[in-house]
């Protein structure tokens, strides 16, 4: 059995919710010191859930007693590495980042007790840690030089994007197994999808906000509106999660024109 497969964490659809709000500073804004290692600290963080699961029982005795070693090495080294560039990153942000950091720094904590439980596919919890995900744009942001104003609205589109892609997967599973998702992401799931690009939409019409962050809200909505109206079984849901990255690298592209 190969060691290293196993221990990256199997949540496919939230290496976009980390990578496209993190990438987004980086070329909106302008590289630094301190947005690269708040950036390394959470992807430190992202990356600790697998090995914790495995040295911890949660993927099962068979995992554990194979790779549970391997497991605890990782589960140490990353620990150690976040840590220390999450510190290295307060330490040389400007203050409006270090305060910033609270946000998606208060996601985590909420997410904590799920992830020591083993329990990270609950419809809340994946809420948060699209949250918290999604909000990290703030201080890496922040300390590339991002106005507030860009970094809180390019938040926002992420934000609400990901919001929409945890509710429509959920609306997915309930319309064929009601046990397996909330029944009310069915109607939830599509109402935010139409209500986001609309709301964005009057406030680009007031010049509260430029265009083309309201245009990035639509790929992902026409998508979530698209997988609710076709009925897409989750048989189907890989397919839904490619072309939701394949949305997202559209949105990436608006924001940083924007």
């Amino acid at each position: 059995m190969g060691t290293t497969p196993p221990l990256w964490p199997r949540a496919y659809g939230a290496y976009a919710e980390l990578i496209f709000p993190l990438l987004t500073p980086f070329l909106a804004g302008r590289p630094s010191a301190a947005g690269a290692a708040l950036a390394l600290s959470v992807v430190c963080w992202f990356l600790l859930y697998e090995p914790l699961a495995i040295a911890r029982g949660t993927r099962g005795r068979r995992l554990q007693a194979a790779l549970g070693a391997a497991a605890r090495g990782r589960f140490w080294w990353l620990s150690g590495l976040g840590g220390l560039a999450g510190v290295a990153g307060l330490v040389l942000a400007p203050p409006p980042a270090r305060l910033a950091a609270l946000v998606p720094g208060a996601a985590a904590v909420l997410v904590l007790p799920a992830v020591l439980r083993g329990r990270l596919k609950t419809l809340g919890t994946e809420l948060v840690v699209a949250t918290a995900l999604s909000t990290m744009l703030l201080p890496v942001g922040l300390a590339g030089g991002m106005s507030p104003r860009s970094a809180t609205l390019d938040t926002c589109v992420w934000l609400l994007t990901y919001w929409g892609a945890t509710l429509t997967v959920h609306a997915v599973k309930a319309r064929v197994k009601p046990e397996l998702g909330a029944p009310w992401t069915l109607w939830a799931a599509p109402a935010l999808a139409a209500a986001a690009p609309l709301m964005g939409l009057g406030a680009a019409l007031a010049g509260w906000v430029p265009a083309l962050v309201t245009g990035a809200l639509l790929p992902g909505a026409l998508l979530m509106l698209a997988v609710a109206a076709l009925r897409v079984h989750p048989r189907r849901l890989k397919r839904v999660g490619w072309s939701l990255a394949a949305a997202n690298v559209v949105t990436l592209v608006l924001l940083v024109t924007a």
